[in-house]
């Protein structure tokens, strides 16, 4: 399944990459497309992964943010 989000907190491809690469370390997520302009991401994974465990990894790597999208 593809899920779109959006991002807040990026301001470089420094920024896409660590949140990519952080998204990537969550099992069942098998990519991660990452755009700085709008920032958003769209994950395709395995299985339903919740909100709060998208957020939780994201700290781990910056201050950044993850918010649903009203059109996934």
């Amino acid at each position: 399944m593809k899920v779109k989000y959006k991002l807040e907190g990026m301001s470089c491809s420094g920024c896409v990459r660590n949140v990519k690469q952080s998204l990537l370390q969550i099992p069942d997520i098998t990519d991660a497309d990452v755009q700085l302009n709008p920032q958003t991401v769209v994950l395709s994974m395995n299985r339903s992964i919740t909100l709060d465990e998208l957020q939780a990894q994201l700290e781990k790597s910056g201050h950044y943010t993850i918010k649903e999208t009203l059109n996934n």
